[in-house]
């Protein structure tokens, strides 16, 4: 068996829950790694090697604390848990460049839209 430890990039990469892939990397769902945490891992598929980072919070203090995620083959969607209170904030990141940001915030339609599991997406 072939095991990644992600811990070895970053010890704070511990703690996912969810994951998808685009076929080419596997992206893994930060939730908690003893505190609410926003970074998102992408592994290579093919070689079972490559990691790199993307860091949320690095774009908003609140993008922490995600449950589940989904693709639409362009971009990643995170669900909005809880990160330190239930968020409704749900990042997107391109996939390809994995840097660009950007944020759904479904508070200012609602303000109860907070503190989802799990998400979809129309297979399109």
């Amino acid at each position: 068996a072939v095991i990644l430890d992600l811990t070895l990039t970053d010890t704070d990469l511990k703690g996912f829950h969810g994951g998808f892939t685009d076929g080419v990397y596997g992206y893994v769902v930060p939730t908690n790694n003893g505190a609410p945490f926003g970074k998102v891992a992408r592994f290579g598929v093919q070689d079972f090697k490559t990691v790199e980072i993307l860091d949320l919070a690095e774009t908003d203090a609140d993008l922490k604390g995600f449950f589940g995620g989904f693709t639409d083959g362009v971009y990643g969607y995170l669900v909005p848990y809880y990160n330190g209170a239930r968020f409704g904030k749900v990042a997107r990141f391109g996939m390809q460049d994995f840097d660009a940001v950007e944020i759904l915030d479904l508070t200012l339609t609602d303000p109860d839209l907070k503190g989802f599991v799990g998400g979809f997406t129309d297979g399109v």
